[in-house]
């Protein structure tokens, strides 16, 4: 009897041990696909860094390239800080920022409850009319814009003009909307019972279960925002003015270029970026998977 109980798992003692080989194999490829992506995605981002501490003796441009400094220095750092008024592009980032983030994601929630919750005529026809608008270029947009924020609302110079074109954002109206259908109708239904309205419903019941995809919307207008190029030089002319992409364009001149500063410069404006989402890591992956599965 022993025997027969040997032979008959012996051939799927086998085949589970080649399974396990076989997923290891896979994950191991897999693992090692990821790393290689990670490194060419790091892989500009390490050079203006290595660039940024790069001494005068210390060749650009060389062949074979010079990756690890031969004469490191902060004095690119020091020169960026005092040639420009870094202090003022700082305190203008973070001020049109942290106002455009709060606002925009506000919208996007307040937005993105009736899509989601609510019954009304026209609802899905709307949400999709919003959804075709993120075919439209934004350039195309940039004249009208330019000519109202000019001719009619009279904020250019002003932060205002870049926190209120950017109030409303469709992926995270989007975004949102598909975190708001993945909570139970009976929770809103309950809380009906109890009567409460639908601004009650949304800020009490809602909003703390999609705090992950919220997360995930304030990352993504975090980076939009703070990175904001284009429409922020159009707006923003006088130097104490600008934010700090915009600032760091005066390390760049028609026939001189600071390579080294401006290295210094790019990297005193990714580093924010990377601790925000350092911190809402977790939450940004958590918002964005449950956004799929909704």
């Amino acid at each position: 009897m022993a025997q027969v109980i040997t032979r008959t798992h012996a051939p799927l003692d086998v085949r589970s041990r080649a399974i396990r080989t076989w997923k290891v194999i896979e994950n191991l490829f897999w693992y090692i696909v990821l790393i290689g992506v990670a490194i060419v995605a790091a892989f500009p981002f390490i050079w203006v860094l290595a660039m940024s501490f790069k001494g005068p003796a210390d060749p650009v441009v060389s062949v074979p390239p010079q990756f690890i400094p031969q004469h490191p220095t902060f004095e690119n750092y020091v020169r960026v800080w005092k040639l420009l008024p870094m202090a003022s592009f700082f305190m203008n980032s973070i001020v049109a920022t942290a106002s455009n983030v709060i606002l925009n994601v506000t919208v996007a929630a307040l937005a993105a409850y009736p899509f989601a919750k609510m019954k009304f005529p026209g609802r899905d026809a709307i949400f999709y009319f919003l959804l075709a608008t993120l075919i439209v270029p934004m350039a195309l947009a940039a004249i009208p814009s330019f000519i109202l924020a000019v001719k009619v609302f009279h904020y250019r110079d002003q932060l205002i003009s870049l926190v209120l074109p950017n109030m409303v954002s469709v992926f995270n109206i989007f975004l949102l909307r598909q975190a708001f259908k993945a909570v139970p109708n009976d929770l809103i239904d309950a809380a009906k019972m109890d009567g409460a309205g639908e601004f009650r419903i949304w800020w009490s019941v809602l909003v703390p279960i999609v705090r992950p995809s919220l997360a995930a919307a304030a990352i993504n207008q975090f980076v939009f925002m703070w990175n904001e190029f284009f429409w922020a030089q159009l707006m923003l002319p006088t130097m104490t003015n600008r934010t700090l992409p915009v600032g760091l364009l005066a390390l760049q001149s028609g026939f001189v270029s600071d390579s080294r500063g401006m290295a210094a410069g790019v990297v005193i404006t990714v580093v924010p970026i990377i601790i925000f989402f350092a911190l809402l890591q977790r939450q940004f992956t958590q918002g964005l998977s449950g956004a799929v599965k909704g």
